[in-house]
């Protein structure tokens, strides 16, 4: 499960989706993690679960000998090919512009090409919007961002 949630999605508004329909990043992944933005054509969304044919590899905290563990984490139920997704809902991400000033409300887009979250609009695809909880502590780089058409 994505656990960059900082206020909730609404359940009746998730679908599992197949990664083959996403808009943005292009091309659309082939596998996906929790916690990962992208946009369908009816707007932007975050992947709740991964895709059913989703792996993780750990290269930390293992036994003397093992550099590496790969293990398949895939949504419990997913086609290989698709994950569920959530249309709202407010999500830390990794917003490379996002300043310790940068204030609620600012619009956020999605690069086409990498997926990656900025707050430049030239040649990028509206995303959501930087969503502040009052005690949150800022930090350059990330943002919790209300995920909306």
């Amino acid at each position: 499960m994505a656990l960059n949630k900082i206020f909730a999605y609404s359940q009746e508004k998730t679908r599992e989706r197949a990664l083959a329909t996403v808009v943005n990043p292009t091309p659309a992944p082939t596998t996906i993690q929790p916690g990962v933005p992208v946009t369908f054509a009816e707007g932007p969304a975050v992947s709740i679960t991964a895709s059913g044919n989703g792996t993780k590899t750990q290269t930390t905290g293992l036994p003397v000998d093992v550099t590496t563990v790969t293990f398949k984490n895939g949504g419990a139920g997913n086609l290989a090919s698709s994950a569920t997704f959530a249309f709202d809902g407010t999500f830390e991400f990794a917003v490379a512009t996002a300043a310790t000033n940068t204030a609620s409300g600012v619009e956020v887009f999605i690069i086409p090409a990498s997926g990656a979250l900025t707050l430049a609009s030239a040649g990028n695809v509206h995303f959501g919007w930087t969503d502040y909880p009052r005690d949150y502590i800022k930090e350059t780089g990330r943002a919790p961002v209300r995920i909306a058409k």
